[in-house]
This record gives C-alpha cells, sequence and structure tokens, in this order.
C-alpha cells in the first residue's frame, strides 16, 4: 500500500536526536568540529534505501553505544542558528512525505545552562535565541507545506528532581506561544514519578500537558505511576501489554500512545531485535489509540513515512486504520481546539469513496474494537458531504 497519500502526525520527536549523518558532517564542518571516521558507514556499507540520508555506526543490541552516539551527535551544535538548520531539515524531509502536524521535544537544560564553580547557570537570551530560529524555520516551511508545530519542554529525570523542577520554573519565567507540552524522558531507571511531585504540579499551574515516558524500558506499573500524575499522553508505553487493567483504563480513559517501531525495535530487550515481535497490532487491536512517531529519526535512520510503510507491510494496518492513526494523532495533540478541527477536517477530507464504503462495512460488521467502532462512527457524522 502506498501510504505517502496519507495525512500524518507525529507527536514524539527530540529535536537533537533528528539529527542525520548528514546533517552532522554539515554541523561539524560549520563549527569546526572533528567528525570521527566511526561515527558512520561510509557509501556502500549500508543500504541507501533504507538509509536516505547516511547511516550512523553502532551496534544495536548495545544501549550504551546509542547513547554515546546520540551525545557525540548533539555535541555538534553548537549555536542557535544550528537549531534552524536542524529544524528545518527534519521538519521538511517530513513534510514531503505528508506530515501536517509535529511535536518537537526540547530539553532547555541542554540548550542553555552552563555549570560554574558547580552552579548551573540558565541562559535566558540563549535559549529565546535558539527557539527564536526554531520558529524561523518552521515560518519557512509553512511557505511550502502546510504544516502545525508545538514544542514539549524536556524534564530530563536521570538529572534529578531539582533541574526537572528547575527546567519548569525557568519555563515559567520564559514562556513561548508554541510550548504546549511538559514531558518527563530520559533513563526511565533513574526516579520515580512520585520524586517529580513539584514538576507535576507546576506543569499543572502552567497549563501544560503532560506526555512522560514510561512503559519503553521499564514495566507496565511505570505507565501507571505517569497516569497517577496527570500524564495525558504516554510516550512509548509499550509494556502495557502486560496488563489487562491498564489497557482498559487506557481505553476509558482515552489516553494515546506515541509508539516509535523502529526505535522501539533498537532499544526495547524484549523485542530482541525483531520488529514483528512488536505489540503495536495487539495494542490497536485491544482498543488503544496509538501514533506512530520517529522518536530520534537521524540516530535511528527513519522519518514518518518509513513508520507508517512499517504498519502498513509487518502489521497489516490498513489505509482505514491508519487515517485513524492519524485523528487519534491529531485528537491527542496538545494544540488549540480551533487547529485540531481545522486538521481534522483536513484528514477527512482524504478519505476516498472507497474508504468511506470500508468504514461504513466496518460499522455495519463490528468486527473491531468498541472504541474503534467508536471513533469511526465519529468520522461518519464529521465527513464531508459530497453529491
Amino acid at each position: 500500500m502506498n501510504t505517502h497519500i496519507v495525512p500524518k502526525v507525529i507527536l514524539h520527536e527530540h529535536i537533537e536526536g533528528s539529527i542525520t549523518p548528514f546533517m552532522a558532517q554539515q554541523l561539524a564542518n560549520k563549527n569546526n568540529i572533528v567528525f570521527p571516521e566511526s561515527l558512520c558507514y561510509k557509501a556502500g556499507q549500508y543500504d541507501v534505501n533504507e538509509y536516505k540520508n547516511g547511516r550512523y555506526r553502532y551496534d544495536e543490541t548495545d544501549f550504551i553505544q546509542f547513547i554515546q552516539t546520540y551525545d557525540t551527535v548533539s555535541n555538534f551544535v553548537k549555536t542557535p542558528e544550528d537549531y534552524y538548520l536542524i529544524t528545518y531539515d527534519f521538519l521538511i524531509r517530513n513534510a514531503k512525505q505528508g506530515l501536517i502536524y509535529c511535536e518537537l521535544f526540547l530539553s532547555p537544560f541542554h540548550i542553555c545552562t552552563t555549570e560554574i564553580d558547580g552552579e548551573i547557570i540558565w541562559n535566558k537570551e540563549r535559549f529565546q535565541q535558539t527557539l527564536n530560529q526554531m520558529d524561523n524555520a518552521i515560518i519557512d516551511i509553512q511557505k511550502v507545506y502546510n504544516i502545525t508545530v508545538r514544542y514539549h519542554v524536556i524534564g530530563v529525570r536521570h538529572l534529578g528532581a531539582k533541574i526537572v523542577y528547575d527546567t519548569l520554573r525557568f519555563i515559567k519565567e520564559n514562556p513561548h506561544r508554541f510550548i504546549t507540552g511538559f514531558n518527563i524522558a530520559g533513563n526511565e531507571r533513574f526516579g520515580h514519578f512520585d520524586d517529580f511531585k513539584d514538576a507535576h504540579e507546576l506543569a499543572t499551574q502552567l497549563k501544560l500537558k503532560k506526555s512522560y515516558h514510561a512503559g519503553e524500558i521499564e514495566s507496565a506499573e511505570s505507565i501507571i505511576q505517569a497516569l497517577k500524575h496527570g500524564a495525558q499522553r504516554i510516550g512509548h508505553g509499550i509494556r502495557a501489554i502486560e496488563n489487562n487493567n491498564l489497557i482498559q483504563e487506557l481505553i476509558n480513559k482515552k489516553v494515546t500512545l506515541e509508539i516509535a517501531l523502529t526505535s522501539n525495535r533498537i532499544l526495547v530487550n524484549e523485542l530482541h531485535g525483531d520488529i514483528r515481535n512488536h505489540p503495536v497490532r495487539q495494542l490497536y487491536d485491544y482498543g488503544v489509540r496509538i501514533t506512530l512517531n520517529t522518536d530520534d529519526a537521524g540516530i535511528f535512520g527513519t522519518d514518518i513515512e518509513k513508520e507508517y510503510h512499517l504498519a502498513s507491510s509487518i502489521f497489516g494496518f490498513s489505509r482505514l486504520e491508519l487515517l485513524d492513526i492519524t485523528l487519534c494523532g491529531i485528537d491527542a495533540a496538545f494544540v488549540e481546539d480551533s487547529v485540531k478541527k481545522q486538521l481534522t477536517n483536513y484528514v477527512l477530507s482524504f478519505f476516498t469513496l472507497d474508504d468511506k464504503q470500508t468504514l461504513q462495512k466496518a460499522v455495519n460488521d463490528a468486527i473491531y474494537h468498541p472504541a474503534i467502532i467508536e471513533r469511526f462512527i465519529k468520522y461518519q457524522k464529521s465527513l464531508p458531504i459530497t453529491s
């Protein structure tokens, strides 16, 4: 199936993780940084059809090597102007593939802090300049493509509860119109969600919606704890498959999972490096709302077209189901209701006569979970009337 003509949504992409090998080389040259020979495969050593923008060289079974690669690549980014380059590069690639809405994750701690005599100094001017450059990249893309972008502020859990809280306090003093979400990310094995009580409360005060990383490396219990502290979406969350009661809670509360097939295959040991072991099809069939995401597109050598194609070719997701996944993403987006409505109507305009007939048959035959049928009926009622 050609998934290129299906409008797509990304709710989960770390901006530094979006840097492709080609972009990393450009940044290294720009900033006069030595580019390690061992960082990437050379031409002829990888499939250029699968890795269109180059391929990093790291052992996909070794999480430490992945982190080292991520850190090396992130260190090529030195100026606010570099953030323009990487934001533009990521969004233009994916907009060409039908991306209409994207939420980018950014870490103020990594963007604008320095340590002087053991004290963390937050550079307000650098942060504002960086976001201005990212804004400019979005504006330039919007001259060509109909795409909407919002930002998530990341609190890095393995840096400790104080840094996570200080990150939000910094945002309170330096708000931005595109910052609509708060995310606790980083190594899931560091800290319990209870440890970040002050941050949870401050995010609520700032009216930032919450999407917390959970249930990727750690068990389903981590998802339960994220929900307890107000997470409205879950980053990854695939370990929910371990707990039937949790699955029912996700359905009842209409919580959306931000699934990243390529990323999960590489990082989640329980999948044993085989994407066919991924529970995405089961979770969807059980009635859980899911979206497809790139996570760290440059590091993992993926893009949104590739993720939708994997869902179609490996897990048998139909065109109707992929349209449903996109619409679930819009419904879960941390964006104004008026924009949600515009985006929803835009996706519904892509429903062909065949799609409408397939939708009607799915409703009549009731072959899907009731939660999915409920969404399908809603789409039927909202579809534009055609002669």
